[in-house]
């Protein structure tokens, strides 16, 4: 009889501490739902393009980057909530982006690769918000925000770079040799 009592008495303890346990996980999945998104000190400051700058390089014939430019800016409007699946669709908008022609004045690896920085940050996001670290995705976000600035002035001075007249050498390429003519040497 003490037998019974005893498997009665264990079968009731693990149902009271399932039961307690499955309340704290319940608890638990609450807390990480909900994100707390700070709007980013370089999300008020956005480098902006000159309607002269976007006429004469003809970026608004460029829709891949119009629809890149003005997803990164919408960032700011952000609902928490909807946060990752945000980030999916710009790191997607990103991807169709880099895969897309450029234009002659910026296709060069400088505006490239600044692009595949903004992607990687992107990606950096898109990790703290499923992760629901968001201290981490505010920094984040920040972060992707100074290189949206670095990549939209790193085009402008691309196009500048671009501009700068080669009448230094008349077009003849001078090739200096160090075997020949070293240049810490006593000759």
């Amino acid at each position: 009889m003490s037998n019974i009592k005893n498997i009665i008495l264990l079968l009731f303890f693990f149902t009271f501490c399932k039961k307690n346990i499955e309340s704290k996980q319940a608890i638990s999945n609450e807390v990480k739902d909900s994100l707390t998104i700070n709007t980013p000190k370089n999300a008020v400051k956005l480098t902006q393009f000159s309607k002269e700058f976007i006429s004469e390089n003809k970026i608004d014939q460029w829709p891949d980057f119009i629809k890149f430019k003005e997803s990164i800016e919408d960032l700011s409007k952000l609902n928490p909530k909807g946060v990752i699946i945000f980030l999916s669709e710009l790191f997607n908008v990103t991807k169709q982006l880099l895969q897309s022609p450029f234009p002659k004045n910026f296709d060069g690896l400088p505006v490239y690769s600044r692009i595949k920085v903004v992607q990687t940050q992107i990606i950096k996001c898109h990790f703290y918000a499923s992760n629901n670290q968001s201290k981490k995705l505010n920094k984040s976000l920040d972060e992707l925000y100074l290189e949206y600035n670095i990549l939209l002035k790193r085009m402008i001075s691309y196009v500048e770079e671009r501009q700068i007249p080669l009448d230094s050498t008349k077009g003849l390429i001078i090739i200096y040799d160090s075997k020949i003519n070293p240049v810490l040497s006593n000759k």
